[in-house]
């Protein structure tokens, strides 16, 4: 059978444009996201490429195990599994002291790494004919490097970098799982940190300097280098990864 990728947080940003280039890939992709994209349809078509679009929101865990149901038929069919969990929220962005909303701070944790362990565990379990099995978790290297205000996500990351850790050695020879930080980007992601208050994120200069001065990098570079890494025989070298890092 063909590849079967599985993409998580299409709607936009860099999401939506790894999207766009599997579209261009011929095989199987299925992405998970909030909406459907009536373009993405459109580009899978052209290209030959078998689409298969689930809407979910990765913090409602029923519907998360809803979306995980639809995944589960798909999976054995397949020798190749390719599994990229994308989606992510930066917020809450807020001092220490500040950070009292439960539910916010639940919600973070669950799209960010419960929902990331979650499927990961659906396809580790489901490709049962896979010979190639391969995870990308895309991580941050706020996970890595603490930043005031932050606290949050630094935690999310920090604990995506870990899991991945743990289930590779789960997992041994089976399957190759990496956490990959893919460096910063010009996405609606920066835009709601630069919109934040230097109050809440002391760091906001570097953000703001980072735009002004054009050092962001491009959600198209970005992709076109994620999806090689992902594809190349350097995978799972290292679990600990940076996209940057890799000379495609």
């Amino acid at each position: 059978m063909t590849q079967l990728t599985i993409l998580t947080g299409t709607t936009r940003g860099l999401g939506a444009v790894m999207a766009t280039q599997l579209a261009h890939s011929g095989e199987h992709l299925v992405t998970l996201s909030r909406a459907s994209s009536e373009a993405l349809a459109a580009t899978a078509k052209t290209h030959g490429t078998t689409l298969t679009q689930i809407n979910v929101d990765l913090g409602d865990t029923k519907a998360l195990e809803q979306a995980a149901a639809q995944l589960k038929p798909l999976l054995a069919k397949h020798t190749s599994v390719r599994f990229i969990h994308n989606a992510g929220v930066v917020t809450p962005i807020a001092q220490s002291q500040d950070l009292t909303d439960i539910a916010v701070i639940n919600q973070a944790f669950q799209v960010n790494i419960t929902s990331a362990i979650y499927l990961t565990a659906v396809v580790l379990a489901g490709a049962t004919q896979a010979s190639d099995l391969r995870v990308m978790l895309i991580s941050s290297g706020a996970g890595r490097n603490p930043s005031s205000g932050w606290g949050v996500y630094c935690a999310t990351k920090a604990a995506m970098d870990r899991y991945a850790e743990v289930a590779q050695l789960d997992q041994g020879k089976r399957a190759r799982i990496v956490s990959m930080a893919p460096g910063m980007i010009d996405t609606p992601m920066q835009e709601k940190i630069r919109a934040t208050s230097k109050n809440d994120l002391p760091s906001l200069d570097r953000f703001l300097d980072a735009h002004s001065q054009q050092k962001l990098a491009t959600p198209e570079g970005t992709a076109t280098r994620l999806l090689k890494v992902l594809a190349s025989d350097a995978f799972g070298g290292k679990t600990i990864d940076d996209v940057r890092e890799h000379n495609v």
